[in-house]
């Protein structure tokens, strides 16, 4: 059976770009697209994903009523923002030695301000990390075998940290541009890359995993069956009970990687 790639995206522009520009540059892996963890997963059915991509900010269903902040309110809440003026004043009398660290820490006390209030809009108008990480959670919850990577637009350093703390394999910004269609042919570019990238995710992760049941195996006596974990076929029924129906749903999916790849498990 083909690898199975997971996107979750609450916007249906970003889930119909992705359908354009990143379904057609990998015709041997099978996608399944959805705005809710729910949604896909009743599709997958019983098969094991190979890759979850996961859009990070969404709505959140608490925030009961969410608002763009109007102009006058996010230009009051900028006003006092520092001009380049507190970026090149003096910088001329910085030592030479230092005088690029001090301006970029400079620049950065400009921008840094932009990134606070990007989020007091975002939260403002409902939206939030909540979306993201609650699917991450979801995904380490039914399927720990996954590479789980995070795809976004909007996302910040803080965000990149708290995902880390989080256990996600990685995290990606969708192409960009200044308009749709700029944002269709940005993407189309990058899909080949980005497909390596997450192709090399689920390798790294499998074979992790694999990792992990490799070590159960020798502890549990059944230490001459572990080169089988690549053909669960061969498995006796020992092991199969030992492993359970996830992990053999795992194998199989991670057996079928294998040939997808033309790679062989660190075993």
């Amino acid at each position: 059976m083909p690898p199975v790639f997971i996107f979750i995206d609450d916007s249906p522009f970003e889930l119909q770009v992705f359908s354009d520009c990143i379904i057609p540059a990998s015709p041997g892996i099978e996608f399944i697209l959805g705005s809710t963890y729910e949604q896909v997963k009743s599709r997958l059915g019983e098969r094991y994903p190979s890759l979850f991509l996961l859009d990070l900010y969404g709505q959140d269903p608490e925030i009961t009523s969410p608002r763009i902040m109007s102009r006058e309110e996010l230009s009051a809440a900028t006003e006092s923002f520092c001009s380049l003026d507190r970026v090149y004043g003096g910088l001329e009398l910085v030592p030479e030695g230092i005088r690029t660290n001090e301006f970029l820490k400079r620049l950065f006390h400009i921008t840094d301000p932009w990134r606070k209030a990007f989020l007091s809009a975002s939260r403002a108008a409902g939206q939030n990390t909540r979306y993201g990480m609650g699917n991450l959670a979801a995904v380490r919850r039914d399927y720990p075998a996954a590479a789980a990577v995070a795809y976004t637009r909007k996302s910040m350093i803080t965000d990149a940290v708290d995902l880390l703390a989080a256990g996600i394999d990685g995290l990606d910004l969708k192409p960009d541009g200044p308009d749709d269609q700029a944002i269709h042919e940005a993407t189309r570019a990058a899909a080949p890359d980005l497909l390596e990238s997450w192709s090399m995710k689920v390798t790294h992760c499998f074979n992790s995993y694999v990792q992990s049941l490799v070590v159960l195996m020798v502890r549990s006596g059944l230490g001459g069956e572990v080169y089988n974990l690549k053909n669960p076929e061969d498995l006796s029924d020992e092991a199969r009970d030992l492993l359970g129906p996830g992990e053999m749903c795992f194998l199989q999916t991670a057996a079928d990687w294998w040939g997808y790849s033309g790679l062989d498990p660190l075993i």
